[in-house]
């Protein structure tokens, strides 16, 4: 019986299925095997913006996306065009000698040299972010936990601390010029992944108000 049958009789949607763990453990791991990477070769103050950002990505995976993969086209060009905008706010870092001043800046004893920022955080990244892409597609749930990860590291933290970084400095900073637009498109991003999990949980439970596919029910 579909769910608009059973709307007509009066009986209530059924209730999801409860997703499958291992995913919520995998990225677990990874996001911690990330995190003391960063902790262990970064300056300590660009590491810590990264673990943090790994860390509110997955909880806010869990309580969203993880349950309910996102399904409309929307969000993935979104997700692209915050992408594409990502490897020109990359590029005024590189031109800025961004590496280089975040080091000044806190007096870090650790080196950060712009062939490491080209191999890791534009290259590699870069793949991953469009591979993200094309999971997303599949409403593979990994891909949708990257989603969150650029929205809320590479973007919303992203952004607010390049705001920040000038004030430290007392001058420009590489990154400033182009925060804003990165702080508009992550803000976008993060309400379409937030209200297209409402709407595929209301679809699915028919309780536009249930919040108990949170962590708990993704994880049990």
């Amino acid at each position: 019986m579909t769910d608009i049958q059973s709307s007509q009789h009066g009986t209530s949607a059924t209730p999801a299925a409860k997703p499958e763990r291992i995913s919520a453990v995998v990225m677990a791991l990874l996001a911690t095997g990330f995190s003391v990477w960063v902790l262990a070769t970064l300056p300590i103050q660009a590491a810590l913006i990264l673990t943090v950002a790994s860390v509110v990505a997955w909880v806010a995976w869990m309580r969203t996306t993880y349950a309910y993969p996102v399904r409309t086209r929307k969000v993935i060009a979104v997700y692209l065009c915050a992408i594409a905008f990502q490897f020109i706010h990359m590029s005024e870092e590189y031109t800025g000698g961004f590496p280089h001043e975040i080091v000044d800046l806190f007096n870090s004893s650790r080196d950060w040299t712009e062939k490491s920022f080209l191999l890791t955080f534009v290259f590699g990244f870069g793949a991953i972010w469009v591979l993200a892409a094309a999971g997303a597609l599949y409403q593979l749930r990994i891909a949708n936990y990257l989603l969150w990860f650029y929205a809320l590291g590479a973007g919303l933290i992203n952004a607010i601390s390049h705001f920040v970084f000038p004030i430290l400095k007392g001058g420009y900073f590489p990154g400033l010029y182009t925060a804003t637009g990165h702080l508009i498109m992550s803000a976008l991003l993060i309400h379409l992944l937030i209200k297209e999990s409402h709407r595929l949980r209301t679809r699915a439970t028919g309780h536009p108000d249930d919040d108990s596919d949170g962590v708990q029910n993704a994880l049990n």
